[in-house]
């Protein structure tokens, strides 16, 4: 009899949440070359990068303005973080949880040190080596709800991380670089075994991204190409 009530207390306590509080989403926004991925989960947006050359912040302050907001930099490239000036005031409840590796400009700095700081450690799986010799080596690399967002982190660092993070489990791939060839290599996709879809934020027509070696090696491994250039913003359940 008493289990019979703790089940109907967790049915009747399911059955108030609201579709906002049980929701759970990946959106990869269409921000032409550059990157923008939101991980939507109850009252939360966990943002890994604010860049591109455009920001659709209608939709972005329709979802976010009122949950907080959680922002995870990969590195210093404005492609990654141009947007991220904007969110302090657009976005009023957020926070900065990584900050890109090394040293940028002076105006680079400033716009990401006015982010306040997060007070609590990151639930992303990361990595970042900040002994690499390029911005793009330097990327924060987060794994997070078997989503992998690599920045613009290149083939040699990939070598170093795919043994130092939980990719067994990863079923979509944000690809690096935007799907430049310096990125996403066969090794890497050799040790994602669960990947089910790829994901491009990029411009193929003015920057050539996705590279069509990338495409090829994609299509060897059974992949699907989501490109937003084609698509829009794309969203997944997760």
């Amino acid at each position: 009899m008493a289990a019979r009530l703790c089940v109907f207390a967790l049915v009747s306590l399911i059955g108030t949440m609201s579709a906002t509080e049980l929701r759970r989403e990946l959106i990869v926004w269409n921000v032409g070359q550059g990157q923008w991925v939101t991980f939507v989960e109850g009252g939360m947006c966990w943002h890994v990068d604010m860049g591109g050359e455009f920001a659709p912040w209608p939709e972005i302050q329709h979802l976010c303005r009122a949950r907080e907001n959680v922002v995870s930099l990969s590195h210093w490239d404005r492609d990654h973080i141009s947007f991220a000036g904007a969110a302090r005031t657009r976005l009023p409840h957020i926070c900065l949880l990584n900050r890109p590796e090394g040293v940028s400009s002076v105006n680079k700095s400033r716009m990401i040190d006015a982010l306040p700081h997060c007070t609590f450690h990151s639930p992303f799986a990361q990595w970042s080596d900040p002994a690499g010799k390029t911005a793009n080596a330097k990327s924060w690399v987060v794994e997070w709800h078997h989503v992998l967002a690599p920045g613009d982190s290149p083939r040699g660092e990939e070598a170093r991380w795919i043994w130092h993070l939980p990719l067994d489990q990863v079923t979509i791939l944000v690809l690096g670089h935007h799907g430049s060839r310096t990125s996403t290599s066969p090794e890497l996709l050799a040790h994602l075994p669960a990947l089910r879809e790829a994901v491009s934020s990029a411009r193929f027509r003015r920057y050539g991204h996705p590279h069509v070696e990338v495409v090829e090696e994609l299509r060897r491994a059974h992949v699907p190409l989501l490109r937003t250039e084609e698509w829009g913003t794309i969203h997944f359940a997760l």
